[in-house]
């Protein structure tokens, strides 16, 4: 059965070619490109260049949210990404998305012109974020944030605070940190994350779900929660995913033997290599959109994948034998 997500006055059918989606980070200490693209122009040509190589959409965000990270003020982030959502969208048409958590950044973005806002909370951390959505037809990607729904666990300690207060009892805390699998954490929250967006009449079709990888789990976690994360079709929504350079990718190939240092080419390399891999899974599990650093390669990865997918719609042809 198709799925559809919605944004503005447009639709997107599932079954496709996979969504990607570039990171623009306009900040000055994000985990693997902090400080690049902190000038508008700089961020704005680096936009340009990714939809140049294949992206389909871009992520623009205004802070930090990798481990040790600290909060941004709402004024500070919104001078950041304006200037750079109002560039992009002046130059190309591919999908824009802002990175946010923050209603008062996700209204200004919008105002901006935005087509969807991607929350790492999915809704729950900011109690204005579905009221400010409520009010307006752009796409929605809404994360699991385990930082949220358990934050005593030893993997969500490294990470700030995202808001998100009373949203679960103590109860529910107790009961994701001891007794419930990650599958079944993540259902539990996106379940609250669906709620909030009934109260404010936003249609399922206009969210994507993100399974929040990376974000305060446990290396099994990561791997059980991409291997599961087909879930979201079976509640008929899309779904939206980052893998790109996550810690997890470099553990498995240091235990590989691989050389991980990102402070010489073959590490940041084999990072991407790594993170293109995982990339190709997703694909072809079905994944709507993926969310990377690198374009070239994860294009390389998506284009494959989505090949084997839709292989019983791909045209055929005979191949002659090699010529000497």
């Amino acid at each position: 059965m198709k799925r559809i997500f919605k944004y503005k006055e447009k639709t997107i059918e599932s079954g496709g070619s996979t969504i990607l989606c570039g990171i623009v980070n306009v900040t000055p200490d994000s985990f693997s490109d902090g400080g690049k693209w902190f000038d508008p122009q700089k961020a704005i040509a680096h936009g340009l260049e990714l939809v140049e190589q294949g992206a389909t959409m871009l992520d623009i965000g205004g802070e930090s949210t990798r481990p040790g990270a600290t909060k941004v003020e709402v004024e500070e982030e919104i001078n950041r990404v304006i200037p750079v959502i109002r560039g992009l969208k002046e130059k190309t048409d591919v999908l824009i998305s802002i990175d946010t958590w923050k209603s008062e950044v996700a209204k200004a973005a919008i105002e901006a012109g935005v087509d969807i806002v991607n929350d790492i909370t999915g809704l729950l951390g900011d109690p204005d974020m579905g009221r400010v959505l409520g009010e307006s037809n752009v796409g929605i990607v809404a994360m699991f944030n385990p930082v949220i729904l358990r934050p005593n666990h030893p993997s969500s300690k490294a990470f700030m605070r995202f808001g998100g207060e009373g949203v679960f009892t103590k109860d529910e805390e107790d009961k994701a940190m001891d007794k419930l699998s990650i599958l079944d954490s993540c259902k539990l929250y996106f379940e609250k994350t669906l709620a909030v967006a009934s109260k404010y009449n936003i249609e399922k079709e206009r969210i994507m779900l993100d399974p929040g990888i990376g974000f305060g789990l446990t290396k099994r976690e990561n791997l059980e929660l991409i291997k599961n994360f087909k879930f979201i079709h079976e509640w008929n929504m899309f779904a939206f995913i980052g893998v790109s350079r996550k810690r997890f990718i470099v553990n498995i190939l240091q235990e590989s033997g691989f050389n991980m240092d990102s402070a010489t080419e073959e590490g940041f390399t084999n990072r991407d290599d790594g993170s293109a891999a995982l990339t190709a899974i997703a694909a072809t599990m079905g994944a709507e959109a993926l969310r990377v650093h690198v374009i070239p390669r994860h294009k390389i990865a998506a284009d494959i994948a989505d090949s084997v997918r839709m292989a019983e719609s791909t045209e055929d042809i005979n191949f002659e034998g090699y010529k000497n």
